[in-house]
């Protein structure tokens, strides 16, 4: 319904129109008047009630169209973030790209670094196995099984290089370790082609090495100039013995008093 303030300037707009009678008019045609101002009452209805509805629509439109701004906003923040990302994504595969490429290059230096060094490994053996066979013959047993194992080892290709040269080298170290010890140790022996006797043997580094039978009673010294066994002398029994007893830590140090040979080159 038409508030009364809307009433009245709508009979004023339609008297001005002509649509109402004046005065005189008015009293002689009274049903005449009061049925136009009932259709201008219902035109005045229908026009708000259409713009309300316009109104209505408008708002919904508004509202729509701050919705579409701030998803618009939301997509754009969105598109930006996403292209930091693939700009971060292409600097990663740059750097992945750069690493495998430095990854192949240190393949291949290793792939030559493995065919030049399988042959110096091999050399180096066989240098160590000739080593031992002209050096001292103690703990012959457990040398020559370590050089039985590097020789295996050295053609198994399940086995990496630095794996094959950390052993050759570990060989090589114990090598360098029996020239500067004192080491006693028990074993048998064939003199003067009697049967097999117990003795215990000391070697002095690789200056000498020594056997003392079990009952102390004969003591030798190994021949490296001519790879044979000599007898000492009953006098130096005590000091045999004596070293033997310093290797085995059952005596004080003291300076011992055993024969050294001369080597090939001496004089």
């Amino acid at each position: 319904m038409l508030s009364k303030q809307k009433l009245i300037a709508a009979v004023a707009f339609a008297m001005s129109l002509g649509l109402v009678p004046l005065n005189g008019a008015a009293s002689e045609q009274p049903k005449q008047n009061s049925v136009g101002v009932d259709q201008l009452h219902g035109a005045l209805s229908k026009s708000y009630q259409k713009s309300s509805k316009v109104q209505a629509r408008i708002d919904a439109l508004d509202e729509q169209t701050r919705q579409d701004y701030y998803e618009y906003l939301q997509t754009v923040q969105r598109a930006e973030q996403i292209e930091r990302y693939n700009q971060q994504l292409e600097t990663l595969i740059g750097s992945q790209q750069s690493e495998l490429l430095d990854l192949e290059r240190q393949l291949l230096s290793l792939k030559e670094t493995e065919q030049a060094a399988l042959p110096l490994l091999s050399d180096m053996l066989s240098t160590l196995t000739q080593f031992v066979a002209r050096d001292l013959p103690f703990l012959d047993d457990e040398r020559s099984e370590r050089l039985a194992r590097l020789t295996e080892l050295l053609a198994r290709a399940d086995v990496s290089v630095a794996e094959k040269y950390r052993q050759v080298l570990e060989a090589y170290q114990i090598e360098v370790e029996y020239g500067r010890t004192l080491e006693a140790y028990s074993g048998v022996l064939a003199i003067d082609g009697q049967p097999d006797r117990d003795v215990t043997f000391l070697r002095l580094g690789r200056v000498g090495l020594y056997y003392q039978t079990s009952d102390g009673q004969q003591s030798g010294q190994w021949d490296a100039l001519n790879k044979t066994w000599n007898v000492l002398d009953s006098s130096q029994n005590w000091s045999v013995q004596k070293g033997i007893q310093l290797a085995l830590k059952q005596a004080v140090p003291e300076l011992l008093e055993l024969p050294i040979q001369r080597t090939a080159g001496g004089k």
